[in-house]
């Protein structure tokens, strides 16, 4: 009989056993019993004749209640309902799901900075894998290519054509259309290193076209599927003609659309309309993205729209249009293009300190 443990205690009572039977079947059970019910279609009386589970004479309603444990439990096959069981997360849910919110926002790029910022004693490996089972498996990014000796010389022409620029007010007494286009997509950044890029809902994304001026914002388009010239004839039509119009009517002392070297910009169809309707098309040189101010104007969209109240409700191109819309029409989004619009100067007289390479 068992006694206490000091000579002369009263035996103590025995322990009654409360957990339940299904418990009492193995992790390792558990999820073998789950791969062969789901996979292999076989019922728990099947399962249970095999050797394992007829070793442990393991009983079928056991088994399956087991079963509904672990599908209750999101396949947890450590749960067993008492407190404190299951498996032990190694990062919460919520550090978690702050993580992702700073990824979402651009706070955050990639698993290293997330490691840093939040977790810097987790092994980088667990971070990734954490950030994995949260949607947001990572991809490398596109380098940034180097410049040929070709791409050198056209922005040095460009410069030396335009160096009057440089002085802030002579650039403010003309007006310099600066157009392009961009994805909007859930999610996404630019940039070369390792990048964490969301799935799923997350994969939805928008083509869409707009331009800067010195009054802030013109139109902001959609492009239907893939760019084709007739496309971009048309998205000229509605978004450049009128605002082209609006400033040769006013004094200045240039006018100029800017267009990057896209293929369909520079199409026979693109430049019969510009010249039709006597556009003067500024002399773009090629691999430039770094001197134009509307790719800031992008990064800081793409950063509002991630920030936006609408933006974890999103879940069709058409809503993420309507946000992207909002934001680009709002007025302190139109004050911040009017501070970048007049960045030009400042860019063109980097790209001299630069001897006409990479300014950023």
């Amino acid at each position: 009989m068992p006694t206490g443990d000091n000579p002369g205690e009263p035996p103590r009572p025995s322990t009654p056993n409360t957990t339940c039977k299904y418990a009492l079947i193995t992790p390792t059970k558990r999820a073998v019993a789950v791969i062969l019910h789901e996979d292999c279609e076989m019922s728990f009386r099947r399962i249970c004749e095999r050797t394992p589970f007829k070793r442990a004479k393991i009983k079928p309603r056991a088994l399956a209640k087991a079963y509904l444990m672990v599908k209750d439990h999101d396949g947890d096959c450590y749960a067993n309902n008492r407190k404190n069981c299951g498996w032990k997360k190694i990062i919460p849910d919520e550090e978690v799901n702050e993580a992702v919110r700073r990824i979402d926002e651009g706070e955050l790029i990639d698993g290293e900075d997330v490691r840093k910022a939040m977790w810097p004693d987790r092994p980088a490996r667990t971070v990734r894998h954490v950030l994995i089972n949260a949607g947001l498996p990572g991809h490398a990014q596109r380098q940034k290519l180097p410049l040929l000796a070709r791409h050198i010389e056209g922005r040095e022409t460009m410069f030396k054509k335009f160096e009057a620029w440089t002085n802030q007010r002579v650039f403010e007494d003309g007006v310099w259309l600066n157009s392009d286009e961009t994805k909007i997509m859930l999610g996404s950044s630019d940039g070369r290193r390792w990048c964490q890029e969301r799935h799923g809902r997350f994969n939805l994304k928008i083509n869409v076209w707009g331009v800067i001026h010195p009054n802030g914002v013109g139109e902001l388009i959609r492009v239907e599927g893939n760019l084709t010239a007739v496309q971009y004839v048309d998205i000229l039509e509605r978004g450049l003609l009128d605002l082209y119009d609006h400033y040769e009517n006013h004094r200045h002392t240039f006018l100029y659309f800017q267009q990057d070297n896209n293929p369909k910009h520079t199409s026979r169809l693109a430049k019969a309309w510009l010249r039709d309707k006597q556009i003067n098309v500024f002399p773009w040189p090629a691999k430039s993205p770094d001197l134009s101010p509307i790719e800031n104007v992008w990064a800081e969209l793409k950063r509002r729209i991630c920030s936006h109240p609408r933006f974890p409700t999103i879940q069709t191109t058409d809503k993420l249009f309507e946000v992207t819309q909002e934001v680009w029409k709002s007025d302190s989004f139109g004050e911040y293009a009017k501070v970048v619009y007049r960045s030009f100067p400042r860019r063109l007289q980097l790209l001299k300190e630069n001897k006409f390479m990479w300014i950023d």
